[in-house]
């Protein structure tokens, strides 16, 4: 079995820290630190060992033994990966891929990509989040209490994660890499109004409200739901000072009665970014933030693909 032979400079202990220069190492030093796999083909040798050791390992944690220790192999994307296909011929859960290769989107890996296989299944936790998807998790998760950190070198340097062996995505977590869920764009937002038809606080006429209001203070953060490329900025008499953002998917999600915006047009923003404050410009009653998520089809209701929203 390939544990900890091969020359691997990883070292499974809880806190204990590799010895590695900070700075990003060269694929051709990645080559020497860790086994392999130029192909998928059944007779490339390293594939054949990873296969055999992420099989003992499903064959102790069913027999309720120690696993073995933390291994890593390299291996290059082509045109013709996928998530779900490299999952399948590595036998191991894509979530596991996924946040040990920082990816935060289902359709985010590129050919060519170098991306780090291990031999067990599990997430990996970066002590520094910084994709959308590790902010998402660790906004709910917080620091696990739990688990085996270890400092690897990665295509992006050295590098401390939090490995919870055997965990997988929660369906929220899960969701949100499929693209079909979105942060609530306020940390502390409270709901006050759901989408639908209702009666406007201002005319008193029934209409249909095609997003949702979450109230807080004038001047709270407004962040965007997730990371995408703002397509409108401007002013409305309805909606005040207003920011739309197109997202992977075919989504938008519009930000309205703003007190003041800080982005621009056909700027690319993340999640971590504040792109205004909250406010009570346009036909308001006081200071709220309006939510509307769209698609191809129009506005739809947000709430059930939204998460960190206070009802």
């Amino acid at each position: 079995m390939n544990f900890m032979g091969k020359g691997f400079l990883l070292l499974p202990v809880i806190f204990l820290t590799l010895a590695a220069p900070p700075a990003a190492p060269a694929e051709t030093a990645l080559d020497q630190l860790y086994p392999v796999i130029r192909s998928l083909l059944p007779q490339d040798p390293q594939l054949k060992q990873l296969q055999e050791d992420v099989s003992f390992y499903y064959r102790q944690s069913r027999a309720g033994k120690d696993p073995s220790p933390l291994s890593l192999y390299l291996y290059r994307t082509t045109e013709k990966d996928t998530i779900f296909t490299l999952s399948s011929r590595f036998n191991l859960p894509y979530e596991t891929l996924a946040t040990l290769n920082h990816l935060s989107r289902v359709d985010q890996l590129q050919p060519g990509q170098l991306l780090l296989v291990p031999n067990a299944p599990g997430l990996f936790l970066p002590s520094e989040p910084k994709k959308d998807l590790e902010l998402f998790i660790d906004s709910w998760r917080g620091t696990p209490e739990e688990g085996e950190t270890y400092r690897l070198i990665t295509p992006q340097g050295e590098e401390e994660f939090t490995f919870l062996r055997g965990e997988r995505f929660h369906p929220i977590e899960r969701a949100y890499f499929l693209t079909i869920l979105f942060r609530s764009p306020l940390p502390k937002g409270r709901l006050t109004s759901r989408y639908g038809w209702r009666e406007s606080p201002i005319s008193g006429k029934v209409h249909f409200h095609n997003g949702i209001d979450l109230a807080a203070p004038r001047g709270t953060e407004v962040n965007p739901a997730r990371e995408g490329q703002v397509v409108a900025v401007g002013w409305d008499d309805i909606y005040g000072n207003y920011v739309a953002i197109r997202h992977e998917g075919g989504y938008t999600t519009f930000y309205g009665h703003l007190e003041s915006y800080s982005v621009e047009l056909n700027q690319f923003v993340t999640s971590t970014m504040i792109i205004g404050k909250v406010g009570d410009t346009g036909l308001s009653t006081g200071p709220h933030l309006h939510f509307e998520l769209r698609d191809t089809r129009g506005a739809f209701d947000p709430e059930s693909f939204l998460s960190g929203v206070e009802r």
